[in-house]
């Protein structure tokens, strides 16, 4: 028996992030800033925006995907709130995203099951 992709995805409240490590302490273990450095990211599962928000000052782009609406409005508001330009943010599933093969650089997931 088959699953449609659109069920896919559990959703936690976007306050989840609030007991994660911060975003600079993370993308230090994953290798540091030079990693992502003017770099085009994507943030599959990216909650409130946790993560691809402290990626966005040194990437050139950064897109966060999450199935959750609400996390995503919340992922908006913190990315204008910072003045991030270049990160954006799409509700979405990993299993449907609507990019080009090989179009970003680098890709996280950063406390996704």
């Amino acid at each position: 028996m088959g699953t449609s992709t659109s069920a896919v995805g559990r959703l936690l409240p976007a306050i989840s992030s609030l007991l994660r490590p911060p975003a600079e302490d993370e993308l230090r273990e994953y290798g540091g800033i030079g990693l992502v450095r003017r770099k085009r990211v994507i943030d599959v599962g990216c909650g409130d925006g946790r993560m691809a928000l402290g990626c966005a000052p040194y990437a050139s782009e950064v897109v966060g995907v999450d199935p959750d609406p609400s996390a995503i409005r919340l992922a908006r508001a913190k990315a204008r709130q910072l003045g991030a330009a270049n990160a954006k943010f799409k509700v979405g599933v990993a299993q449907e995203l609507p990019f080009a093969d090989g179009y970003f650089d680098v890709v996280i997931l950063s406390w996704t099951l």
